[in-house]
């Protein structure tokens, strides 16, 4: 996978994608039911403990240039330690693949195919997953510059078709409640971006400083784009309906009613919701993939594909039992379990490569 080279502009895509994934549906809804009016708020403050974390992620490649993050893992940690901390990665990027695909069966079972077996829909996007890891992360790529014209255009006609819709009460008083919830629900939500996973495609880019720049970037940008919808979705739904719909961005899109002849696009939506998450699911599969052959010194990542896929299929149908579970697990377990891997084990290597780097420094 390392002779395959990777271009600023599709890194940047491919953290978009992943900012945006499935956050943009259920990020309204845990956001409203924390901070109330003060959702748009709490994104704000997920946006900023986002581009913190990048700038983490970013100060640890330089110390490990050529390295991917579970390479990084065994340079700083030694092997045997090293190669415990990738298989707590492989197991938290499989969970989180799973959890995906378990939504995305929900979502379209619930509000569109309401007559389709949700294992049909997960097994056909589990086979375009299969198609497109066998093809390479190099066409990936590409296929990544062709989706993502259509996700902003998408997201210009959500955003624009609402403005009309939108009113400005709804998010009075303004930190009624102080700092607390709005803090609570911000760091909660960047528990949710999963950044960490473009760490093992980092050392792929061609231009590293450029790739580097587009990391932050997108992440503010897909942000950005999360901010403008929950602010959208309390705006326009209000602050109790935004709260306890499951999919508040599916149904703010059904609220759209222009001129007597454009509503319902919500289509729309849930094609923007696709094609990023297919990107994310893509990533999640490729890093897992990296992972496993750095784990057993591996020539080549193809034959475990299979292998890889059934395994996502079945911590899907075993792990998305139903919405109210999840629900729970998500609002009492998954921020603490994320933040281990997203920030604790990152500022440990970070700190194990200074104090190494200090360490050389007095030794000479």
């Amino acid at each position: 996978m390392k002779s395959e080279i990777v271009e600023s502009r599709q890194f940047f895509i491919w953290t978009f994608g992943l900012t945006v994934g499935t956050s943009v549906l259920v990020i309204p809804s845990s956001l409203a039911l924390t901070a109330r009016e003060d959702a748009w708020i709490g994104a704000l403050v997920s946006l900023a403990i986002n581009l913190l974390m990048v700038l983490l992620y970013i100060a640890i490649s330089r110390r490990y240039p050529d390295l991917t993050w579970f390479e990084i893992m065994e340079a700083a940690l030694g092997k045997p330690l090293g190669k415990l901390a990738t298989c707590l990665y492989l197991f938290y990027f499989l969970i989180l693949a799973g959890t995906l695909l378990g939504n995305l069966g929900f979502f379209l079972t619930s509000e569109i195919l309401v007559d389709t077996p949700i294992e049909a829909i997960q097994v056909l996007f589990l086979v375009a997953v299969v198609f497109a890891a066998r093809l390479g992360i190099a066409v990936f790529a590409r296929v990544g510059e062709l989706l993502f014209p259509w996700i902003v255009f998408f997201s210009l006609c959500l955003i624009l078709a609402l403005l009309p819709h939108t009113e400005w009460t709804y998010i009075q008083p303004v930190l009624e409640n102080g700092w607390g919830p709005v803090l609570r629900a911000g760091f909660h939500t960047a528990m949710f971006q999963e950044l960490v996973v473009l760490m093992a495609f980092l050392p792929l880019t061609k231009e590293r400083r450029r790739a580097e720049r587009s990391y932050f970037r997108a992440a503010g940008l897909g942000g950005l784009l999360l901010t403008i919808v929950v602010l959208l979705s309390v705006l326009v739904l209000g602050v109790q309906q935004a709260a306890n719909s499951t999919f508040p961005a599916y149904a703010l899109a059904k609220t759209i009613f222009l001129g007597e002849f454009i509503q319902r696009i919500e289509g729309a939506l849930i094609a923007l919701w696709i094609l990023s998450f297919f990107v994310k699911t893509m990533l999640l599969t490729f890093a897992q993939l990296q992972g496993l052959k750095t784990l057993f010194g591996l020539r080549s990542y193809r034959h475990l594909i299979y292998p890889l896929a059934a395994l996502i299929l079945i911590v899907a149908w075993n792990t998305y039992i139903d919405s109210v579970y999840v629900a729970e697990i998500i609002q009492k377990v998954w921020a603490n379990y994320s933040f281990v891997h997203l920030v604790l084990f990152p500022v440990l290597i970070l700190a194990v490569g200074l104090c190494r780097r200090q360490g050389r420094r007095t030794s000479k």
